[in-house]
This record gives structure tokens, sequence and C-alpha cells, in this order.
């Protein structure tokens, strides 16, 4: 069937099918067994790898449950430690903050109480004297 396809496709469509396109199933097939010896061959450490872990996947699990329930024990404490320590880092920032705004805004005050000559002269000699 596919030779007859191709016979009837133009003859720079025929060089650019992949190779298996221009043979017939029995031609494609024909060495077949001695492909899969070579590929078994030279992937026989990765298939024994696959084949030895399907083996002792049974065997092994019970014996790795213990230790993959600590280990998510031990992240999810973790996790909680982490929720707790950032949670209080973020209150700390927001104090800092709010303070910072607050000594921003007495500034502010005391600027506009100087422009205003809310002071006496007294009061401004004194906070010149307290100042280094």
């Amino acid at each position: 069937m596919v030779e007859k396809t191709n016979q009837n496709l133009p003859e720079s469509v025929v060089q650019n099918l992949p190779v298996v396109a221009n043979q017939t199933w029995q031609q494609a097939t024909q060495n077949f067994p001695q492909q899969v010896k070579q590929t078994v061959i030279q992937n026989r450490v990765p298939i024994a790898v696959g084949v030895g872990a399907i083996v002792l996947t049974p065997i092994l699990l019970p014996l790795l449950k213990p230790v993959a329930k600590a280990t998510i024990k031990t992240g999810v404490s973790f996790l909680e430690k982490t929720k707790g320590a950032l949670a209080e880092t973020v209150e700390v920032f927001g104090d800092i903050v709010a303070e910072a705004k607050a000594e921003v805004a007495a500034e502010a005050q005391h600027k506009s109480n100087l422009k205003a000559g809310v002071y006496s002269q007294q009061e401004l000699n004194a906070n010149k004297s307290a100042t280094p």
C-alpha cells in the first residue's frame, strides 16, 4: 500500500520521506529480531535496573515507609516553624514601619510649628542646647 502511494508522488517528495515510509512492512521488519537484540545489549544496564526496581519495590516499600513518614513529619514541622518565624518577622517589620511613620509625622509637625512661630525663644534655645 505504501509503495502504491509512493508511485503517485513526485520523486522529490519520495526522497524526503522517512526510510520506513519507503519500505514495505516485510522489508522494515526483516531485521527486527536483530534490532531488538542489539537494543537489549546496548541498554542492558538500564533494563536490569528497571527490572530490579520492579522486583524489589514490594520488598522495599514497607521498609521505606517509616523513613518517608519521618521525612514528611520533619518537613511539616519545619514548615510550621518557618510560618511562625515569618509571621513574627512581618510583625516586627510592621512595628518598625509604624515607628518610622510616627517619627516622620512628628518631625513634620515640629517643622510646621517652627514656621508658624508657635515656640517661644526659650523653647528654641532649649532644643538647640539639647541637640549635639
